[in-house]
């Protein structure tokens, strides 16, 4: 009976997901309409999907596509370097006719099976993302792609000027529940005496990943600034919509193996907003206790603050005390529904009619928080203050 249930909620929870696609209904922040091939927009067949890179990132994106189920996302081609990988993963795959390839470059060059294809994933490793986002979007083809677009300020631009069709760079604490509660609550006043205005103040970001990444992850990711704060100051960008002017930053590194790719695993960065906002966001490569994401944000009103999620909601009191449960332990836990959320919205804009896009300044925001980045780290090389202007 409990089985019964439990698959009885999750088809529950995957028809209201597929409800909203079919409805229209999204969330995003500000989409726009543009023009692109009607065959993106077939509200009566799937939307073709072809997923380049099956390691970590790629087995979230397949999970999900696994929930939303065929009918709304089809699964037709896989793309890995690793093309024995490809094969056995498009075999599982194999009623949505599913091939494998090596490249993306062999996808396009396929005719026919380029053809077959409306929308790209792109989860492989960072040093790729650029070069697949530009051979995809100048296909024409809505692409989603994992962050970051690049390292690179020109690439960036680049990429964001071929995005004249949907595209979405994955930063999925915005499509978290309590994040957007957060931010729902500041845009409706709840910190703020005058009306238009969100009134916040201060915001204090705590980021402390759980476990350590691999060496092999690291020695790719572009560094902790690039890889796990980028996430932080787009949070902070989506609450409040502010780019910051001026950045300050501290950091240690206790971890030798880190300390020999040029790195740091422990960070304070403060930044300072032409508002008068200030920001800070603690980060660190491991927390002993679980994944650590929190937020708080003080306003003229009062303060609002995310707090961590726990394994469940259980308390033991006795006469020792209180026991609580322990926090999410790495972030595949705590943000597991993000990912499907991301995929239902990046669908809604491929099937929408016409298909979405995001407004500019959400696009060409991938460039101002590049900017914040490269300021953030170049402030703990140098041991100074760091104006945006700078380094944008």
């Amino acid at each position: 009976p409990r089985a019964s249930r439990m698959e009885a909620e999750r088809l529950s929870n995957r028809e209201a997901l597929l409800e909203r696609i079919s409805s229209g209904c999204h969330e995003l922040d500000g989409p726009k309409a543009v023009g692109v091939s009607a065959s993106l927009a077939q509200l009566d067949s799937p939307v073709r999907i072809c997923l380049v890179g099956l390691g970590r990132a790629g087995a979230f994106h397949m999970q999900s596509l696994r929930f939303v189920g065929a009918r709304v996302a089809q699964l037709v081609c896989v793309v890995d370097t690793n093309l024995e990988l490809a094969r056995r993963t498009a075999t599982e795959f194999a009623a949505s006719d599913c091939v494998a390839r090596a490249t993306l470059e062999e996808v396009m060059a396929d005719v026919a099976l380029a053809g077959r294809v409306d929308a790209i994933i792109i989860a492989s490793t960072t040093d790729t993302h650029y070069g697949l986002c530009k051979l995809a979007l100048s296909a024409s083809k809505a692409t989603f792609t994992e962050k970051p677009i690049s390292h690179h300020a020109e690439e960036v631009d680049e990429v964001i000027c071929l995005a004249k069709v949907p595209f979405l760079v994955g930063y999925q604490r915005r499509c978290d529940r309590n994040f957007r509660a957060l931010r729902d609550l500041i845009a409706d006043g709840a910190l703020s005496s005058e009306p238009g205005r969100h009134g916040v103040r201060v915001i204090k970001c705590t980021s402390r990943d759980n476990p350590r990444p691999p060496e092999e992850y690291l020695r790719t990711s572009g560094g902790i600034f690039h890889d796990m704060l980028s996430h932080d100051f787009d949070m902070i960008h989506f609450l409040t919509g502010e780019i910051p002017d001026e950045v300050f930053t501290v950091g240690h590194c206790y971890d030798p193996a880190i300390a020999a790719l040029d790195d740091v695993d422990t960070v304070v960065v403060t930044l300072r907003y032409a508002s008068g906002l200030l920001a800070t966001v603690d980060s660190s490569r491991v927390a002993a206790y679980g994944y650590d994401q929190r937020v708080e944000v003080f306003g003229e009103r009062g303060m609002l603050t995310a707090q961590n999620e726990s394994r469940h909601t259980v308390e033991l009191a006795t006469a020792a005390g209180h026991l609580r449960p322990c926090t999410e332990w790495s972030f595949p836990e705590r943000y597991r529904h993000t990912y499907t959320v991301e995929l239902t919205e990046f669908l809604n804009m491929v099937r929408n009619e016409p298909p979405l896009v995001e407004e500019d300044r959400l696009v060409e925001r991938h460039a101002l928080l590049g900017a914040v980045a490269r300021a953030a780290e170049r402030s703990w090389r140098e041991g100074r203050n760091v104006k945006l202007a700078e380094v944008a």
